[in-house]
């Protein structure tokens, strides 16, 4: 009888030691742990896992500044000076005005990007012949131009934007470009535009 219990105490030693060993090298979770299966974590890996930004808190990102949804470290959000507006143009009738949406900061991979959506309130901004007007060549570049200019420009773009037919709206040509057709403004006493200067963004 002794030996009949000695030879299954050694069968169940063997089997323990199996268990260990499968929770060896190839399972990161089990590294460090004490016994038990892969769920009992080392600290470190428990560590690991509530540090991912994309599983912190109630779902949404860790580094989502902006609040959108997309994460993104791009730090505190940009304050504009007094006088000057940020907007995205969502239709213009003819070249005297157009009608405007507030343009706000969104955390992107190549840092702050500002937009509208199709839905966000809209104002009348009337665009006198005077007009000074900047058009984007590319990053920290611009050309001034004309009234007439400019505002065949943003009506090219919005065009291209909501994918109208090219034989009734031309594309725009080099050396200027479309980026979302939106602008730096300030106004007037009047509170026409005085000053408008698109943005250029990737």
């Amino acid at each position: 009888m002794t030996s009949t219990r000695r030879v299954l105490s050694a069968i169940a030693l063997l089997a323990a030691l199996s268990g260990v060993a499968a929770c060896g090298p190839e399972d990161p979770d089990a590294q460090g742990a004490t016994g038990g299966s892969g769920a009992a974590a080392s600290p470190s890996g428990a560590a690991s896992k509530t540090s991912d930004p994309a599983e912190a808190g109630d779902g949404a990102p860790a580094d989502d500044v902006d609040g959108d949804g997309k994460g993104g470290d791009c730090g505190t959000p940009p304050t504009l000076p007094a006088g000057l507006l940020k907007l995205k143009v969502q239709l213009m009738r003819d070249s005297g005005g157009f009608e405007g949406a507030e343009a706000k900061p969104h955390c992107t991979p190549n840092d702050w990007i500002y937009g509208a959506e199709p839905t966000d309130p809209t104002k009348h901004y009337v665009l006198p012949q005077n007009v000074k007007a900047y058009l984007a060549l590319g990053p920290g570049q611009s050309k001034q131009v004309d009234h007439e200019q400019l505002a065949l420009h943003i009506d090219r773009c919005h065009a291209q934007e909501i994918g109208a037919p090219t034989e009734d709206y031309p594309k725009v040509e080099a050396p200027y470009g479309c980026y979302g057709n939106v602008y730096e403004v300030t106004l007037n006493a009047k509170g026409e535009v005085a000053t408008m200067k698109e943005i250029w963004s990737v």
